[in-house]
């Protein structure tokens, strides 16, 4: 992926720490941000993401992502 010119690297998931190729889902950024409105962005594999989801009881899928 290219930008005005420059390359963008993802570098590694920050689950599995390999590498990212893109793909059409990949890479996945996961962004977090605290309450003082302080964040900060990983990249990731979707499949890492989705190995790492919990489950909610009585509420299976509850956190299945919606694209992916």
């Amino acid at each position: 992926m290219a930008t005005q010119g420059k390359a963008v690297h993802f570098g590694p998931c920050c689950f599995c720490a390999e590498k990212i190729e893109q793909t059409d889902i990949d890479p996945c950024r996961v962004t977090v941000s605290t309450t003082t409105d302080k964040w900060q962005v990983w990249y990731c594999h979707s499949a890492c993401f989705k190995e790492r989801l919990g489950t909610l009881a009585g509420a299976e899928g509850f956190f299945e992502p919606a694209h992916f």
